[in-house]
């Protein structure tokens, strides 16, 4: 079903910037991969991990909670075969050591180390000169939106975490709410308009 709302903004960002090229801008852990396929194919300008810039057209993003992306964040490093450099040499063990949750990896992290993560970085970092936020449920009706015609059963989903860790317990989720408190906000802002 179609968001009045968000029809009504599209409408105005595209007066505003003179109907110019959608320009996708990566945001990581929220489907990207997934998404720059069908942008490919549809040849929609892709700016990966890099900020968007003013002037660079129509830029959009998804996003998605920020407790289930940093959630499918740690799933997704910890089936790498080994650490990135951005990993808290304190806990390398863990990638050798499966039978630690992702609950006990979180509880032995600093705050620090929870929100320093490269590229993912923050949710509001991404926003930069962003005119267009969009979860990736909306994806097929913004696309739409903007004239495409694309069938999105054609695609495969790519880079999903295996969640061999577990999931996230109330205390976690909490912690990781608070962390990511203006996430959360811009979360809420965009489901809800």
């Amino acid at each position: 079903m179609e968001n009045t709302n968000n029809i009504n903004y599209w409408k105005k960002i595209k007066s505003i910037k003179n109907n110019q090229d959608l320009v996708f801008i990566h945001t990581p852990k929220c489907g990207g991969t997934y998404a720059s396929n069908i942008f490919e194919k549809l040849n929609i300008k892709n700016k990966g991990h890099n900020l968007a810039r003013k002037g660079n057209g129509i830029t959009f993003t998804i996003i998605r909670n920020p407790i289930e992306r940093f959630e499918s964040l740690l799933n997704y490093r910890l089936n790498e075969s080994c650490p990135r450099d951005d990993w808290s040499k304190s806990l390398y063990y863990v990638y050798k050591d499966t039978s630690i949750s992702l609950n006990e990896i979180v509880n032995k992290m600093t705050d620090t180390e929870i929100v320093s993560f490269t590229p993912y970085k923050s949710l509001c970092y991404w926003s930069i000169n962003i005119d267009i936020f969009i979860t990736i449920d909306k994806l097929e009706e913004f696309l739409s939106f903007f004239g495409y015609d694309v069938n999105l059963e054609e695609f495969e989903k790519m880079n999903v975490s295996k969640k061999l860790r577990g999931k996230f317990n109330k205390i976690t989720k909490n912690r990781i709410y608070h962390l990511y408190l203006y996430d959360m906000m811009l979360y809420t802002k965009v489901i809800t308009e």
